[in-house]
C-alpha cells in the first residue's frame, strides 16, 4: 500500500515538474527579445513548489512575514524539501553547490531554472557568484542562502560559513533570516532521517521514502529583524544566533539523542 502510495505521488510529481520546468524553459527564450525573464520564472517557481508541496503531503506553516524582493534571506538546511519550502513563501532563487548539477535529471532540472551554482572548493569562483548575485537581486526576485553548506539532522543549527555573506557585506544589502524545521503527528516516523537527508541513503531511496508518508508538517519562520554590515563574519555570526533562536529542533529518535549526549560529553 505504502508503494503504491509513492507511485502515485511519483507520477504526479515527475508531471508536474515536466510541466512547470517546461514553463520555465519556455522563459528563458524572453531575453532574446529584450524582456527580463526573473518575474516569469520567479511566478512558475512559486507555483511549481506548491504543486510539490500538495502532492508530497506537507502541511505547511508560515510564521512571520516573508521578505519582498529583492531580499538577501538565510535559512538553515535540512532537506532538498527546504527548496520547496522557500520558493513556496517567497520570490527568490538559490545559491547552491555546484555539484548538485550532476545529480542525474535533477541537476538539468535545477540548473535550468535559474539557480545560482557555486564551486565552493574555489576561492576564485566566489568573484563570478558575487556578479550572478548582483543580476540575480531584482524588484521580482531575492537570493536564498543556506549558509551551513550542507543539511543536517536538525537536532541544531550547524554554523554559518561567511564567504558568501562578501557581496551583501561589501554592497550594504539587507539580509533577513528563516528557520525551517519539520515534524509528523505519527510518532513511529523518524523525522530525523526520513524527511532531513543528511546520512549517507542515497537520493533516489530518501525521496521515495518522503513519497510513502502521508503526509507530514513543516514550519517556516520568518525573523522580523533586518541586518546591514560591512563584516561578512559579523554577518554570519549574527545571522547565525537569530536563526538558533527562531529553530524549534527536530524531534530526535533516542538512539540519536544518547549517541549526541555522549558526543557532547
Amino acid at each position: 500500500m505504502l508503494n503504491l502510495r509513492a507511485a502515485v505521488k511519483l507520477v504526479r510529481f515527475l508531471l508536474s515538474t515536466w510541466f512547470y520546468h517546461s514553463v520555465i524553459l519556455f522563459g528563458s527564450l524572453f531575453p532574446i527579445f529584450g524582456v527580463d525573464n526573473k518575474p516569469w520564472s520567479t511566478s512558475v517557481r512559486y507555483r511549481w513548489a506548491r504543486s510539490v508541496i500538495k502532492i508530497l503531503g506537507m502541511k505547511l506553516t508560515v510564521h512571520g512575514t516573508p521578505p519582498k524582493p529583492p531580499f538577501f534571506l538565510v535559512s538553515n538546511h535540512l532537506s532538498y524539501i527546504d527548496v520547496w519550502i522557500l520558493f513556496a513563501t517567497a520570490d527568490g532563487t538559490f545559491i547552491t553547490k555546484s555539484d548538485v548539477k550532476d545529480w542525474p535529471i535533477a541537476g538539468f532540472v535545477l540548473s535550468t531554472s535559474g539557480l545560482i551554482f557555486v564551486d565552493r572548493g574555489r576561492r576564485s569562483d566566489v568573484t563570478r557568484v558575487n556578479k550572478e548575485i548582483s543580476e540575480g537581486l531584482t524588484s521580482a526576485q531575492g537570493i536564498f542562502l543556506f549558509p551551513e553548506s550542507t543539511t543536517s539532522g536538525g537536532a541544531d543549527v550547524l554554523p554559518f560559513k561567511s564567504s558568501l555573506f562578501q557581496y551583501p557585506a561589501s554592497e550594504g544589502i539587507e539580509i533577513t533570516s528563516s528557520a525551517i524545521t519539520y515534524s509528523s503527528e505519527d510518532e513511529s516516523i523518524d523525522v530525523s532521517t526520513e524527511i532531513c537527508w543528511w546520512t549517507d541513503i542515497p537520493f533516489p531511496k530518501h525521496f521515495w521514502n518522503v513519497l510513502k508518508l502521508k503526509e507530514f508538517n513543516a514550519t517556516i519562520t520568518y525573523s522580523e529583524q533586518k541586518l546591514v554590515h560591512s563584516d561578512r563574519k559579523y554577518l554570519a555570526n549574527t545571522t547565525y544566533s537569530i536563526v538558533q533562536q527562531l529553530f524549534k529542533p527536530v524531534k530526535q529518535p533516542e538512539i540519536y539523542a544518547e549517541s549526541t549526549s555522549s558526543v557532547t560529553v
